[in-house]
């Protein structure tokens, strides 16, 4: 018998910008929820249900397992322990169970969020400074092998390629380092080149005016902030409150407030900021993960499995 999720939720709510409070009216309406599978799906070796993404294609919406929302949320996943902290007015559903969690939730935080969060950050830093180069100067043509001096079908690919440029160079004749290298040289170029290819036939209209009009994604600098904003909070007082409280600001950071320069100067101030209130936070190192066993078996049996 195939497993719905949606049939043993013990929580579900909406997350995203409708949470942040920077939704426009064009904005997706995003869900997140949390179930406890039955036993007959827990113990199935060719059923194990981890999460369920996107019911359709209009329906942004993901739900967890308890067992992989817990992983998650004593790692301080930045997506998942935001979920702790939902007012009443974004929950869609609750339970016994989830309110059991909540009673607890303190087990999941630990100060692992300054990484967590300002790694979440600044993989969108590291997209805006890739993508920011795409149109500021964006590759001419796809690379060619004679471009590197390369014969049209090349002496050693694959893994042979691989394990070669890893080895000691002075074990190879001279022609075969300078091959080698140029081998490595146009694969690398061909990767950026794909790369780049498909960032640009899948960028959406809005997104791209908005690159071209202040010279990189302001959407993604919006989330940079809000991954800073609710990972300060989280340090300093356990907890993240929603709508966030800089929710404006952020609205006008997507909207385009700053210039690409102003944008990376607040990075690394907030970087730099972020090792104060490691300092400064009251939270343990880690989650309390015995603690936090005790309770996942305590809600497996309250749920009659």
């Amino acid at each position: 018998m195939k497993f719905n999720p949606e049939e043993f939720l013990i929580f579900e709510a909406i997350t995203g910008s409708r949470l942040y409070g920077t939704s426009t009216e064009n904005s997706d309406v995003d869900k997140r929820g949390v179930c406890i599978p039955p036993m007959r799906v827990l113990l199935d070796p060719f059923q194990k249900f981890e999460q369920k993404d996107s019911f359709d294609e209009d329906d942004d919406r993901t739900i967890f397992n308890l067992e992989k929302f817990f992983k998650l949320c004593a790692d301080c996943n930045p997506n998942i322990v935001e979920l702790l902290f939902i007012p009443e007015n974004k929950i869609l559903f609750t339970s016994d169970a989830w309110e059991k969690v909540l009673e607890h939730r303190n087990l999941f935080l630990s100060k692992k969020a300054k990484w967590t969060f300002t790694g979440y950050a600044f993989s969108q830093v590291r997209s805006i400074k890739s993508h920011r180069k795409y149109f500021t100067n964006p590759p001419k043509r796809k690379p060619m092998r004679i471009d590197f001096g390369l014969k049209e079908t090349p002496t050693i690919s694959g893994g042979g390629l691989n394990a070669l440029a890893n080895s000691p160079m002075g074990m190879l004749k001279e022609e075969f380092i300078l091959e080698i290298s140029n081998e490595v040289k146009y694969k690398k170029a061909m990767e950026d080149w794909h790369d780049y290819v498909a960032w640009r036939d899948a960028r959406n209209p809005v997104r791209k005016k908005m690159e071209e009009d202040f010279g990189y994604d302001c959407k993604k600098a919006s989330h940079t902030f809000r991954l800073m904003q609710e990972g300060k909070e989280l340090l300093m007082t356990g907890k993240i409150t929603f709508p966030l409280e800089n929710a404006s600001e952020l609205l006008a950071v997507k909207n385009g407030r700053y210039s690409f320069d102003e944008f990376m100067e607040k990075v690394e101030v907030m970087e730099s900021d972020f090792d104060k209130w490691f300092e400064e936070s009251l939270l343990p190192y880690g989650a309390d993960k015995v603690r936090i066993s005790n309770l996942y078996f305590e809600l497996l049996k309250g749920a009659n499995l």
